[in-house]
């Protein structure tokens, strides 16, 4: 593997995060849509801490892009492990949302 080779690992890597970056924001974005246009004000507490955890994820993502960016490439596996977690978590919350329905 040359340096060239490895430059461009980096960069593909920091295009990734930063798409996951954007993707965590429109997610959160469609979380906290639901949370304000909901009058399920008990249950809206789980979309608004998805929504939290998945600005977490996209602050994360566009650092992680940034640092790849400048040269500092370090080893990721908390950042990975967290990003995945929180994942998990809102894609689990999303699932409960679709099986439940706000009383009206």
């Amino acid at each position: 593997m040359t340096a060239r080779d490895v430059g461009l690992a980096a960069e593909r890597t920091a295009l990734a995060w930063r798409r996951t970056a954007i993707s965590a924001m429109v997610v959160a974005a469609l979380c906290i849509d639901h949370v304000l246009g909901s009058g399920w004000r008990d249950a809206a507490i789980a979309p608004a801490v998805a929504a939290l955890t998945m600005f977490a994820v996209a602050v994360a993502g566009y650092l992680r892009s940034r640092w790849l960016r400048h040269g500092r490439r370090g080893r990721p596996d908390g950042v990975i492990a967290a990003t995945a977690l929180a994942i998990l978590f809102a894609g689990g919350v999303a699932i409960a949302l679709g099986f439940t329905e706000p009383p009206r």
